[in-house]
C-alpha cells in the first residue's frame, strides 16, 4: 500500500513539474502581412473602351497557401514556408486586388472589374503567380514572377502574353522590409504591364 502511495505522489510530482514547464513556455506569435502597391501619381491615357475584367491570379504548391515562401540560394529546387508569417490572403487574391487597384488609377479602361461584378467584359486579364519568394542568402532578395495575358474577350485575340520578374534587396533582414519591397516590385510590373498595353492597343 505504501508503494502504491508513493508512485501515485510520484507521478502527481512530475505531472506538477511539466506542467510548470509548459507553463513558462512561450507560444510563438502569428503574423500577418499585406501588398501594398502604390498606385500612379496621375491617371494615364484611356487605352480601351468598355470594360476590363482582372480574374484572380492562379498559382500552384506552396504558392495557393498564405505562408510566406522561401528557399536557400544554395538549394533553388526546395521551397519552405515561414510557420508563423503569413500573407492576410493567398497570394493570387492579393495580387489581382492590386491590379485591379492600379488598373483603375491609370485609368486605361472605362470600367475595371472582377468577376465577381457579373459585368459582361470586353477585355480580361488572367495571369499566374510563378513566384513570391524570399532567396535566403548574404542579401536575402526577394523575387516576384508573375505570367499576364490580356485577351479581347470578342474574339479571343490574345493581345499580350508576356512574364515579367523582377529581383529586390530589402533595406534590412526583416520581414517587413521584404514585404514593402514585394509592393515595389508588383508595381513595377503593374507599370510595365500598361506600358505593354499602350504599345500594342
Amino acid at each position: 500500500m505504501r508503494m502504491v502511495m508513493i508512485r501515485r505522489l510520484s507521478a502527481l510530482a512530475l505531472v506538477a513539474v511539466l506542467a510548470a514547464c509548459g507553463g513558462n513556455a512561450t507560444v510563438p506569435e502569428n503574423h500577418f502581412y499585406r501588398l501594398e502597391v502604390t498606385p500612379p501619381e496621375a491617371p494615364g491615357k484611356r487605352l480601351m473602351a468598355g470594360v476590363l475584367e482582372v480574374d484572380r491570379l492562379l498559382a500552384a504548391g506552396e504558392l495557393t497557401q498564405r505562408s510566406i515562401v522561401y528557399r536557400r540560394a544554395d538549394n533553388p529546387h526546395q521551397l519552405q514556408a515561414y510557420h508563423y508569417h503569413f500573407w492576410n490572403e493567398a497570394p493570387g487574391v492579393l495580387l489581382q486586388a492590386e491590379l485591379v487597384g492600379y488598373l483603375r488609377a491609370a485609368g486605361i479602361a472605362g470600367t475595371v472589374v472582377t468577376p465577381e461584378m457579373r459585368a459582361r467584359p470586353d477585355f480580361a486579364v488572367t495571369g499566374r503567380v510563378e513566384k513570391l519568394e524570399r532567396v535566403i542568402d548574404g542579401s536575402n532578395a526577394g523575387v516576384i514572377e508573375m505570367n499576364l495575358v490580356l485577351r479581347r474577350v470578342n474574339d479571343g485575340t490574345v493581345l499580350i502574353a508576356k512574364t515579367y520578374t523582377r529581383e529586390f534587396t530589402p533595406k534590412d533582414d526583416g520581414l517587413t522590409a521584404l514585404v514593402k519591397g514585394f509592393s515595389a516590385a508588383a508595381r513595377d510590373i503593374f507599370k510595365a504591364f500598361v506600358n505593354d498595353i499602350a504599345a500594342q492597343i
